[in-house]
């Protein structure tokens, strides 16, 4: 299977048309739709639907755009550190980050290192913790923001100073908002919106004998706490997040953050793997270092 006849396959999956799809590779359309029946032979199924609406992929032809995907990314970020220059600093540093206050850090570093070096960009991809740890196994990005206090031996890594402290996000006329803070048994008979793998282990621990009814308790999961301010304004339930994401927005003055009790702290630290770094990775690197003390 060549990189070509995946980047042919996934144009015309984007794009729902083969017409259109030969316009944006600058090819001709009966070589495009020979490509893709070769495609399909030599993956034994069919990969798309013809109707007289377009062309629409089979459920395989779905489950092969995502590894092509994942695939032409890899492909396309190693030719570009394979392509960069000895003796400049030039290229793109990729970076998975959630949604955290501590990323300001990482983005003042981002600052001085593009000031410093003017042709080094940056591709920030946001995500839940889960999916953005796979992908950084993969190889997709160079550096994780990881909000996980657990050790991460096989990695390189700095600890950012800021921490953030966990609590749930409730309607100001909710009884909770009244309350200092929040203890799990507080939360007993409350709807409950959750990060999207459900409670972390650091709010199972926090939740301790009351986490199997916690559980129980779940209406809906959210990855994005910006998004989910709007679950929490409609009433649906109260969500567990850091404090000064959803409660610090201009338009959540409906809103209240609590923070839990025990306190909890997430811990953050910027992970890349023990390899030679590209030059702009170790500018980024050189940036961060003195800032994590």
């Amino acid at each position: 299977m060549e990189l070509r006849i995946l980047r042919y396959f996934s144009a015309v999956a984007d794009e729902g048309s083969i017409t259109d799809a030969a316009k944006i590779l600058h090819v001709t359309q009966p070589t495009l739709s020979r490509q893709l029946a070769q495609l399909e032979a030599e993956m034994g199924v069919p990969l798309f639907t013809r109707g007289r609406s377009g062309i629409e992929l089979t459920d395989r032809g779905a489950v092969l755009h995502r590894y092509a995907l994942d695939i032409l990314a890899l492909a396309d970020k190693a030719a570009e550190e394979v392509a960069m220059p000895e003796s400049s600093v030039t290229g793109t540093v990729h970076i998975g980050a959630g949604e955290t206050r501590a990323f300001s850090i990482v983005a003042n570093a981002c600052m001085r290192v593009h000031r410093r070096y003017p042709s080094v960009t940056f591709d920030v991809h946001d995500g839940t913790s889960a999916d953005l740890k796979e992908h950084f196994a993969r190889g997709f990005y160079d550096f994780l923001l990881d909000c996980n206090s657990g050790e991460n031996a096989e990695f390189n890594q700095l600890t950012l100073p800021l921490r953030d402290a966990w609590g749930i996000v409730v309607r100001y006329d909710d009884p909770p908002a009244a309350l200092d803070a929040i203890r799990a048994e507080d939360l007993l008979g409350r709807a409950l919106i959750v990060p999207p793998h459900g409670l972390s282990r650091t709010l199972r621990h926090w939740a301790g004998p009351a986490r199997t009814q916690l559980e129980r308790q779940i209406v809906a999961t959210q990855g994005l706490p910006l998004n989910s301010r709007y679950l929490v304004s409609t009433g649906l339930g109260v969500v567990f997040t850091f404090g000064g994401l959803v409660d610090g927005q201009s338009d959540a003055g409906d809103l209240r953050f609590r923070p839990l009790a025990p306190h909890v702290e997430a811990v953050h630290k910027v992970l890349w793997r023990k390899v030679m770094p590209t030059k702009p990775m170790q500018a980024l690197i050189d940036e961060l270092t003195p800032m994590c003390g």
